[in-house]
């Protein structure tokens, strides 16, 4: 079911709109209250990608979901903290691609020189809570927001590994999403000569 990538500001206006297709307790849940699809985008048009990670999820070219990891210094720092969101279309939970997600995310934090990774949802928000409780390390719920922290270890060889894999393995699936879809779409050579 479609592939992952890594996002950049390119992405900016595919990611409001992704956040926009949202069903409206969807987006109260991921930025833990009402905002408009204005907001949203000047929000995504304005996001500082110097202290900003994302990894996307595509279906069929179309962004459907992805986490965004937000750091508290510019990137590359040491002994910096993130925070970190997760967003995926209805059509697209309760499958394991939030987990799968919220995994790629520690990664990412560890590689960047994170020593702290905090995940803040609302105490209705069931699917970030089990994916907070299976990754996370510490849970605790203050002022109507449960707060997960996960302190990291220090990157490794193994982990710019696993990420210099998984963005490979993200490259390859995506161009054979990819080009079928623009083969299939592109006008045949024999009917050109017609």
């Amino acid at each position: 079911m479609g592939h992952f990538r890594k996002l950049g500001s390119v992405d900016a206006a595919a990611m409001a709109a992704h956040l926009c297709r949202l069903p409206a307790q969807d987006r109260r849940l991921r930025f833990h209250g009402t905002v408009s699809p204005a907001w949203i985008e000047s929000r995504y048009a304005g996001l500082d990608w110097g202290r900003a990670v994302a990894v996307g999820l595509f279906d069929a070219g179309t962004l459907r979901g992805f986490v965004e990891l937000a750091f508290d210094t510019p990137l590359p720092a040491p002994e910096t903290r993130a925070e970190l969101a997760i967003s995926i279309e209805p059509a697209f939970q309760r499958v394991g691609l939030g987990r799968a997600l919220a995994a790629r995310a520690v990664t990412i934090a560890r590689n960047r020189g994170a020593q702290r990774l905090t995940m803040l949802c609302l105490p209705e928000n069931l699917p970030m809570r089990r994916i907070a409780k299976r990754l996370m390390g510490v849970m605790h719920q203050e002022d109507g927001t449960v707060e997960a922290d996960l302190d990291l270890t220090a990157a490794t060889p193994l982990s710019y590994w696993l990420e210099a894999v998984q963005d490979t393995a993200d490259a390859l699936s995506g161009g054979l999403e990819f080009w079928p879809r623009v083969l299939r779409s592109a006008p045949h050579t024999a009917e050109q000569g017609a």
